[in-house]
């Protein structure tokens, strides 16, 4: 009989199980996705960029299972609030409570292992479509990355099941200790806090000075090391916390005593606030920094992406060269963005490269000024013939150019015009192309040079790069492992916050319904209600953004040494951030809906 009343209440609430399953299915695909990333060993030792970055993976590893233990725990809160009336209507019918507590022990061991299951299925299918089309994107191939990974599938059903069963015996425990009225009528209970302000005066203090301190740590990450991003961390939180706890209440009080207190209904919503101030606090600060490594992560993925281009620009004086261009490569160079091209006649014989000096004189070679004088900007100039075989010739740039690349070489001569005539060797026809920004280009470079190296390719010991699209393909190399980690940690994260967040706004429904259908009854107009909570849950979504942002600004210092000129952390983030705040608003929306057909659905609130 008990099992049957549980399913009919199950039946009823479906709308809301669904809700909370799809949430915990989310989360346990996402933490599979990444223990898929930090525990494959072969993963990490195949790809020399990852392998540097492993650090990251183990702090992001321990990290990503304490919000996941919050997240279990918000959840757990939202399963609990959404039954212990039905429990308390059980007891108070006749049911043991001993029954009782194992029909609650076994709903939410069946819950969670369904949503373990079909999360690890769901991160298996992840790993193989978008992480697949994210490296596809970046244009990155990283080795034994593969999408079933039994040590992460180990790693995620027990850490998730561990919790759950430990979340079931905290609703045991909790539902043993508590009497049938509190079941009832446990939404109704006020938690009306303290007001101590020379308390909250010294926490808020204290909390600016351990978040400045986090802030001083990660740009002095140069000094600090490793050391920087755990002491950043924990001062970080530890002060964000002190912050939100001091200034919530103490921004609540000052409202109450303004006119706009006793507008609408803002003085209902100000009490929301209040009742579950000490709640929100701990979530807004786990919500601060979950925004601020999302956000911080798409960032500095999002500026390798764009700034590795430009940084390649500025490593050479030409983009490309094509020995004897045929028809297709002539056709391709014709849809390059050009910003300067140049054809030269060579001739080989034996292992040295002759160049004719009327032509040199003719098109003067463009060689690159270094970027420690150009601040990182791409800058040319040019010689006069003398000093150009003095000087330029023996230019790496203009060496290269040597149809072995570089294989089997001496250094280039310049002979006269009638001299060059006269010599014979093989003959070439070599086209130097410098493009005008080669993100443009990438597409077009990328055929280009595939089909030159078909044709010419390079003799053995030929490892230098020829041109800046073969050093940004080596630079692709060394940091598009960072940028793919950027990418990755900023979806996880951004998805995790959007759920904690989510799920700790929803398991205060149960109460609100109630709340609202007072409202409703003494004649407060729908639109009202709806405005209301439009302002609350769009508070509870603005202040961790805001707190994020500015972790965010002052965290980017962490990656200038990494991002010298002309890259730059702080480059282009503008963009970035408008996507990333979009996408937080969408997420928002998406809330404030769920929230809407939780609390006013049409046959509890008539207008």
């Amino acid at each position: 009989m008990l099992t049957k009343l549980a399913l009919a209440g199950v039946k009823n609430r479906r709308r809301d199980y669904l809700v909370l399953l799809a949430g915990l299915t989310m989360s346990a695909a996402i933490f599979y996705m990444f223990a898929n990333l930090a525990t494959n060993q072969a993963f990490i030792k195949a790809n020399a960029v990852v392998k540097s970055a492993s650090v990251v993976f183990g702090f992001g590893a321990v990290l990503l299972a304490l919000i996941t233990v919050v997240y279990i725990m918000y959840a757990n809160s939202f399963l609990l609030s959404m039954r212990q009336h039905d429990y308390g209507l059980f007891m108070m019918l006749g049911a043991k409570r001993k029954r009782v507590g194992e029909l609650v022990f076994l709903e939410t061991l069946i819950l969670g292992t369904v949503a373990t299951a079909v999360g690890i299925g769901l991160g298996i299918l992840a790993s193989k479509f978008l992480v697949g089309f994210l490296l596809d994107q970046l244009g990155l191939h990283l080795s034994h990355l593969t999408s079933f990974y039994l040590p992460a599938i180990g790693f995620t059903a027990v850490l998730y099941i561990g919790l759950f069963i430990l979340a079931s015996l905290f609703n045991l425990t909790r539902l043993m200790r508590t009497t049938v009225q509190q079941l009832l009528h446990a939404d109704q209970q006020a938690n009306q806090p303290k007001v101590r302000p020379v308390r909250q005066f010294i926490a808020g203090v204290v909390g600016i000075l351990l978040v400045a301190a986090g802030y001083w740590a990660m740009a002095s990450i140069k000094s600090l090391q490793l050391t920087a991003i755990p002491l950043a961390l924990v001062t970080i939180t530890i002060g964000t916390y002190l912050i939100f706890h001091a200034t919530v209440l103490a921004v609540i009080r000052g409202l109450r005593r303004t006119g706009w207190a006793h507008r609408h209904l803002n003085g209902f919503l100000l009490g929301q606030l209040n009742f579950r101030v000490h709640d929100y606090t701990r979530m807004l600060t786990i919500v601060s920094l979950l925004f601020a490594m999302a956000l911080g992560a798409i960032t500095v993925g999002s500026g390798y992406h764009r700034q590795m281009p430009m940084t390649a620009d500025s490593l050479g004086s030409y983009t490309v060269a094509v020995h004897d261009a045929n028809a297709h490569q002539r056709a391709l160079i014709k849809q390059l963005h050009v910003a300067h091209q140049a054809t030269y006649t060579q001739k080989v014989v034996g292992k040295t490269t002759y160049y004719n000096a009327t032509e040199l004189q003719a098109q003067p070679f463009e060689l690159a000024k270094p970027i420690q004088s150009t601040r990182g900007r791409a800058k040319f100039y040019t010689q006069s013939l003398k000093t150009f075989k003095k000087d330029g010739a023996t230019r790496i740039d203009f060496m290269v150019l040597n149809p072995r690349k570089l294989g089997d070489f001496t250094t280039p001569k310049i002979l006269s015009a009638r001299a060059f005539r006269q010599l014979k060797g093989q003959t070439y026809r070599v086209t130097t192309v410098r493009v005008k920004h080669m993100q443009d280009d990438l597409k077009v470079l990328a055929q280009l040079d595939r089909s030159e190296q078909k044709r010419f390719p390079a003799a053995d010991g030929g490892a230098l790069t020829v041109g800046t699209y073969q050093s940004y393909q080596l630079m692709n190399g060394i940091f598009g492992g960072l940028e793919f980690i950027g990418y990755f940690l900023g979806i996880a994260f951004l998805a995790m916050l959007a759920s904690c967040l989510m799920f700790k706004i929803l398991s205060g429904s149960p109460g609100d319904l109630r709340r609202y259908a007072m409202l409703n009854k003494v004649g407060v107009r729908r639109g009202l209600m709806r405005g209301n909570l439009a302002k609350e849950i769009g508070i509870l979504f603005a202040i961790p953004g805001i707190m994020g942002i500015v972790d965010v600004l002052f965290g980017l210092q962490m990656f200038k040494p990494l991002m010298a000129a002309p890259m730059s952390p702080y480059l282009g983030i503008g963009t970035t951030f408008l996507i990333f705040i979009g996408l937080y608003v969408i997420y928002y929306l998406i809330t404030l809906g769920l929230y809407l057909n939780l609390v006013m659905p049409s046959e509890t609130l008539q207008d």
